[in-house]
């Protein structure tokens, strides 16, 4: 067995229930504009999901040519029924928790609870994320917006 036969898996492990399956929708490639909310530049790129460990993780790949290039792995966690997460980049890596609130998807920071990353909106074919900063008042501050188009 190759190391992407062992990690990857074709489908949602059984005892992931379909209820906590957040990232399921996610599974393929997606073009993205990620949008600086100071400024409203906007950097292209691609960002791709797939299944790993038997189903029971959702990992990804996004890339942003010359500004990030970095990988997400997202764990069902079946005694609390969240997911654990670690996003690495050169330099970096970052945890957070992930548990559904409403409509959306909020991945809360492990280091720093002020932090947050969502999923405002999942779709078939179009996603949209945030990426958060709870202000000293209680309001969520919007650095960056990424708009997600299904690939072909």
């Amino acid at each position: 067995m190759i190391f992407f036969e062992a990690l990857a898996s074709g489908e949602r492990h059984q005892a992931l229930p379909e209820e906590y399956d957040y990232f399921g929708k996610l599974i393929g490639s997606w073009n993205i504009d990620y949008v600086d909310s100071r400024d409203s530049r906007v950097l292209k790129g691609e960002w791709h999901f797939s299944r790993v460990l038997e189903g029971m993780a959702v990992q990804d790949v996004i890339v942003l040519p010359g500004f990030e290039y970095g990988t997400t792995l997202r764990v069902y966690n079946p005694g609390t029924h969240t997911w654990d997460i670690a996003y690495c980049y050169t330099g970096r890596i970052m945890r957070f928790e992930a548990r559904k609130q409403g409509d959306i998807i909020v991945l809360t920071g492990v280091e720093d609870e002020r932090r947050k990353w969502v999923f405002a909106k999942i779709e078939d074919d179009y996603f949209h994320w945030q990426d958060v900063t709870v202000t000293d008042d209680g309001e969520w501050e919007v650095r960056f917006d990424l708009h997600a188009r299904r690939m072909g």
